[in-house]
């Protein structure tokens, strides 16, 4: 959980709170000569005197971080808080105060990036991707108006029948200064700076859109799978926005699937739940993107109304031996049990398609049955289905 989401759930006394025990937390794990200072925010400094060498430092480091694996508790309340360290040493990376604490910022970020709950030393890669992030942060505030992002559209195709029942809305970035951006490099960093919440209403905007169009040419109902990001998710306006966009621009046939990520189960955010029944109520279909990446479980679920669960293409990839094989018709067995219908995500063979078709997963997406396309060439791909429906 992050500082801003305690602030906005329970008050700033309690975000404050937590701040005070956060740094006592810190300073009772270290040595007395060292220091514990804060800097702003949910971001502290810590100085260790008298030492030189990284091998001494690692201990140190991998017990403040297993120290922050313990929830705090405030006002009877627990709050679990993870811990990302950045680390620069005195004088083999920098011999200035400055210098130092920007290269240990660099390397904290590279900790937030690899999952948080772990620690970083300064290298000198680091800076070269701390510069292009900055980079690409500065670029994405105008790159909307500047009509370089655009949403592509991945379909997805029953494997029993073949039919094509909709496609997953992507979005992708062709910078007029830096070419194709990849979405593995800037979605991150918009989540992170919080612009991911415009590049959403962007995505649904252009997915519903299109949606409109391409419903009234098919004699059935279009399925469009969106992202929603954690940052997405909990944003305050996410129910307006939803609400209002679906009024104006969807056909009601359409079939609006919301993809959310395992991880936003595990924050133990009470929240989390409420919001998935209150978009399940709205008329959304709800799917689990990525199982099998996290630590959820499929037990788990049952808790939460998903309608769909989103078999990761690590697992698909990994079908290529019995133990693969046997791990996929077990997940899509015990989601069928729960009721929910299966997607496989990266299918980029035959024999994976054929050997999930035989499992009885119900969907199947990936560069075999197409790649992400632009929504002319998605029209292609409606027309196609539309003459075959009307000639059957």
């Amino acid at each position: 959980m992050t500082l801003k989401k305690v602030n906005d759930s329970t008050g700033h006394e309690t975000g404050d709170k937590l701040l005070i025990d956060a740094a006592k937390r810190l300073q009772g794990a270290l040595r007395e000569q060292d220091t514990v200072g804060r800097l702003g925010g949910d971001e502290f400094i810590i100085l260790l005197k008298s030492i030189r060498d990284q091998s001494n430092v690692v201990p140190i480091a991998n017990n403040l971080v297993k120290l922050f694996q313990s929830p705090f508790c405030i006002d009877q309340k627990e709050f679990s808080v993870s811990l990302s360290l950045g680390i620069a040493m005195y004088p083999n990376d920098a011999d200035s105060p400055q210098e130092l604490l920007s290269k240990a910022d660099s390397a904290m970020y590279n900790s937030k990036r690899q999952g948080r709950n772990t620690f970083s030393f300064y290298t000198e890669k680091m800076s070269e991707i701390l510069a292009r992030r900055l980079q690409l942060e500065s670029m994405m505030q105008s790159a909307l108006e500047r009509n370089e992002f655009s949403v592509f559209f991945q379909p997805q195709f029953d494997l029993k029948t073949k039919k094509l029942l909709g496609a997953e809305a992507l979005l992708r970035w062709n910078s007029n200064r830096l070419g194709p951006i990849s979405p593995a490099e800037f979605i991150p960093v918009a989540e992170q700076n919080g612009y991911i919440v415009e590049m959403g209403k962007f995505v649904l905007r252009e997915a519903l859109a299109n949606a409109q169009t391409w419903q009234q040419d098919l004699p059935y109902p279009l399925r469009i799978a969106i992202n929603l990001s954690p940052r997405q998710f909990r944003d305050v306006r996410l129910l307006h926005d939803l609400q209002k966009f679906m009024a104006n621009n969807v056909d009601p046939k359409v079939q609006i699937e919301l993809e959310i990520t395992e991880g936003l189960l595990l924050s133990g955010d009470d929240s989390v739940k409420s919001t998935l029944y209150q978009l399940h109520d709205l008329g959304f279909m709800l799917a689990m993107d990525d199982f099998g990446t996290g630590y959820s479980s499929l037990s788990y679920l049952r808790q939460y109304p998903f309608d769909v669960l989103k078999i990761d293409k690590s697992f698909v990839q990994d079908m290529g031996h019995d133990s693969g094989i046997q791990l996929v018709n077990t997940i899509i067995s015990m989601a069928h049990g729960l009721g929910l219908k299966v997607v496989a995500e990266g299918i980029e063979t035959e024999e994976q398609m054929e050997l999930l078709t035989k499992l009885g997963c119900d969907v199947g997406q990936g560069f075999y049955l197409g790649k992400p396309m632009p929504s002319n060439v998605f029209d292609e791909l409606i027309t196609h289905f539309r003459s075959l429906s009307v000639g059957s």
